[in-house]
């Protein structure tokens, strides 16, 4: 239901009436002519009030920042802040101010449409929803017939944070489509390594506690972020510690907004963040400021290796398996084998779990194997790097890496905030381990002021929300639906097109559905995406606006907008709410929400009744879970209030009592090594097992690569875009309009660039050309610019031709970081 709010802003028709009132009061007397009768302004209208509706901003900034939807004689006219239930959360920026811009704009999508020229021409002709949808139907149903549901590839990126027509992964509708229809799934593989890496020390549980807790802390670390610009509204909080007395260090190498802001600034160079944190580790061992009871009652450390690096386990000491939970995946009971300690009281090897005091080093040989412990693994791998060595490679000082030690002994709680910095690189995870073993060992985790991590209040929703009712349904006679079949990584797609298998089997792929992602712009190596993209006999592309993407189609759904619909904003990672978005307005044009469009292709494809549900009933299904009851979160009082929060009231506070590693403790080794993408290639483990650290595959300053390709790239992030949304938003337009380059001073001197040179990026992957601009917050041999806009606005050349779409041995994990080019004047 509509509120009502009196229409603001200044039209031209209020500044006409206004002028005219200046003027009869002699204040523009001077400067205005007389006039007759005919030139007088006719009797303005009576301004209507606007209708307000609930909405909210839903790109993957993860601000999803709570609006009011502005609307008059059936338009939105703008948008404005809505209240949160706590007010500390109230923000709106750029992007969330500026949708009048995207909804209205001249490059939306409003009618169906099919290709006539060739792929990436951009050449359409408008056809109907029948047709588009026969045609669909028609492709898909053969290749169904020939090949299998699997031929057709659905692509899921993170551009609605919604649970309708959104990409909310295994909680959204988009998963219920996949499920019904049995389609192969395609994995973004995106800002995957700090997860994959600290999950190695954490088995994979959060250790952030909530925004409302910064002011508990001490000390305050932000590493590997720039919230002033791609967290914005989260900023405040860092802020407001800080006025109450709280340190802010900045760890990052350029000098940003975020980093003029801190007590401290450590300028440490890119890539390197892992030997940073090594170096803390020895300096934090040296000190004795890592106890011992603390690593025999909470890590794993008193676990024996073997010399073939696997856990020494008590079925080789004659103690048989015995069988555990059955596995969600198999339904198959684990095998429980513990890992065996030494009980220096007892003299002999016992499961971890009997003994509160197991030898950390000179275990002797048992039972003829030669073992060494967990910790004297670790500590041998961190004595290489001694405060000066990590201090050479990350381009600092001793006193840096000294300082940030006594800082986590001394100057706690300690909240270390980690986002998306080290995340793009192909070193990220063996950089997250380190970092996340700092927080754990010196005990900040788990308390107040004392976190470690990067906010993420959507993790309810994805673990407690009652998805396999939501997205796997049944039909009227209880038969279940097809569920989703093939996980091919995008690193993979050109190889399964070519060969017609997927590590060994067979796989043959026709057709990909694009959905909420901009994919041929996004992702690494531009040439590789376009190529697959080519490759495809049918592609479809259902979007808001006219992406680059879109241009590679063959047919173009029109997406309704967010507030064309009903929606529920749902996986926002910087604040605890659930959000309620109304249909403000009637979809633009022909468009409709993707979930209808989602409906209405499973009804074309024969399988209709496992779509039989209304929007609100999904919601219904997908919130009746035991902890939505017990949270009080429910359709109806989403409706109401708009807004529900997803914790109990009071600050959430992470838990670091129990890790999810096998052992239940913080881990700094793992015998068994996962990969987070299956692959023919063979793994080195022995890189993998314990701590380990390597500089970046490209930007590495000791990479050969770096002779040819001396200037290190570093993707930003833009306060007008999230991503590519917003590209084509006229209005932020006028403050950013073009891509261009950022470059050192000294740099730029030495190659002859001055502000507003055309310049080119080049490397033996691709180019570039844009425009330079000085920035002396740049360190020397690195340039940054934001991989944000499509092809057209570039001078020449692609950004994402950039990037290699290789990944590291075991992590899936896009690395737009880790590029090194060479610059040179146009």
């Amino acid at each position: 239901m509509a509120e009502t709010a009196q229409a603001r802003g200044f039209s031209r028709r209020s500044f006409i009436k206004g002028a005219a009132a200046l003027t009869a009061a002699g204040a523009l007397a001077g400067c205005t002519p007389k006039t007759n009768d005919k030139d007088k302004v006719d009797p303005e209208a009576p301004v209507s009030s606007d209708e307000l509706f609930s909405g909210t901003c839903r790109g993957n900034c993860g601000g999803g920042c709570f609006l009011n939807v502005h609307v008059r004689d059936g338009q939105v006219v703008r948008t404005s802040a809505r209240d949160m239930p706590d007010p500390q959360y109230n923000r709106i920026c750029t992007k969330g101010l500026t949708h009048v811009g995207r909804m209205y704009g001249a490059n939306r999508v409003l009618y169906p449409m099919k290709r006539v020229g060739a792929r990436g021409s951009g050449d359409f002709e408008r056809i109907s929803w029948d047709e588009a949808l026969d045609t669909i139907a028609e492709k898909w149903k053969g290749y169904t017939e020939q090949y299998g549901p699997t031929a057709i590839m659905f692509f899921l990126g993170s551009g609605n944070y919604a649970a309708l027509s959104g990409s909310c992964n295994s909680v959204g509708a988009y998963q219920r489509v996949v499920n019904v229809m049995g389609c192969s799934y395609c994995s973004l593989d995106v800002d995957a390594a700090v997860g994959f890496g600290s999950s190695r020390a954490t088995g994979g549980i959060d250790l952030a506690n909530e925004l409302t807790d910064r002011k508990n802390a001490k000390t305050q670390i932000i590493w590997g972020n720039n919230p002033t610009i791609s967290l914005m509204h989260t900023m405040h909080f860092f802020l407001e510690a800080k006025e109450n007395g709280t340190r802010l260090v900045v760890i990052d190498p350029v000098y940003n907004a975020s980093a003029s802001k801190a007590d401290w600034w450590v300028p440490i160079k890119a890539g390197t963040d892992g030997a940073l944190a090594l170096g803390v580790l020895n300096v934090l061992l040296e000190n004795g400021w890592i106890d011992d009871e603390t690593l025999r009652a909470k890590t794993n450390c008193g676990l024996l290796i073997k010399e073939d690096g696997t856990f020494l386990r008590m079925s080789e000491l004659g103690v048989e398996p015995t069988e555990g939970d059955p596995d969600p995946l198999t339904g198959k009971p684990a095998v429980v084998d513990p890992p065996a300690v030494w009980d220096e009281a007892a003299g002999k090897a016992v499961a971890f779990s009997e003994t509160a005091a197991p030898a950390l080093t000179g275990v002797p040989d048992i039972n003829g194997v030669k073992v060494q412990t967990v910790y004297e693994n670790a500590k041998g791998y961190i004595a290489q790097y001694p405060p000066a060595v990590a201090a050479a490679v990350c381009g600092l000082t001793e006193d840096h890496v000294r300082e940030l030690a006594r800082i986590y002994h001394e100057d706690g709680p300690v909240t270390t905030e980690i986002m998306m910095g080290m995340n793009h690189y192909r070193n990220g995870h063996y950089s997250a381990w380190p970092v996340y073993l700092v927080s754990l060992l010196t005990g900040n985790a788990g308390k107040p002021g004392a976190a470690i991590g990067q906010s993420e209040e959507y993790l309810p929703q994805m673990l407690y929300s009652n998805s396999a009712a939501a997205c796997s349904p049944k039909d009227s006679s209880g038969k279940p639906c097809r569920g989703q079949a093939n996980l091919i990584h995008t690193v993979q797609i050109a190889d399964v097109l070519e060969t017609g298998k997927l590590l060994g089997e067979d796989l043959t792929i026709k057709s990909a559905y694009i959905h909420c992602s901009n994919p041929v712009v996004t992702m690494c190596d531009h040439d590789y995406t376009t190529g697959w993209f080519d490759k495809l006999e049918f592609v479809v592309v259902a979007d808001l606006c006219m992406t680059e993407t879109c241009k590679h189609a063959d047919i173009v759904l029109p997406s309704a907008h967010w507030f064309e619909q009903v929606d529920l904003g749902f996986l926002f990672s910087t604040h605890p709410y659930l959000l309620w978005q109304d249909k403000c307005v009637e979809p633009l044009g022909e468009s409709k929400p993707d979930f209808q469009i989602f409906g209405l292709l499973c009804e074309k494809m024969g399988l209709g009744e496992f779509w039989n549900i209304t929007e609100e009933e999904y919601l219904e299904t997908l919130l009746d879970s035991e902890y939505w009851k017990s949270v009080g979160c429910t359709v109806e009082k989403l409706k109401s209030e708009k807004a529900t929060r997803i914790y109990p009231e009071g600050d959430k506070i992470a838990s670091a009592e129990v890790f999810g590693t096998e052992t239940g403790r913080i881990s700094l080794y793992q015998d068994t090594v996962k990969r987070a993408y299956v692959s023919s290639k063979e793994v080195d483990e022995s890189i993998e097992r314990g701590l380990h650290w390597e500089t970046p595959t490209f930007a590495g300053e000791d990479r050969a690569y770096r002779e040819t390709y001396p200037f290190h790239l570093l993707s930003e992030h833009m306060r007008t875009h999230t991503h590519t949304q917003w590209w084509d938003c006229e209005y932020v337009k006028e403050y950013e309009p073009e891509p261009i380059v950022r470059l050192n001073p000294d740099d730029a001197a030495e190659l002859g660039i001055v502000e507003g040179d055309v310049v080119k990026l080049s490397n033996d992957q691709g180019f570039v050309v844009m425009k330079a601009a000085i920035n002396a917050g740049l360190p020397r041999r690195m340039v940054s610019s934001a991989r944000s806009w499509q092809i057209g606005d570039f001078i020449d050349g692609h950004y994402a031709s950039l990037p290699s779409r290789e990944y590291n041995q075991v992590c899936a994990n896009q690395a737009f970081n880790d590029v090194a080019v060479a610059i040179e004047k146009m």
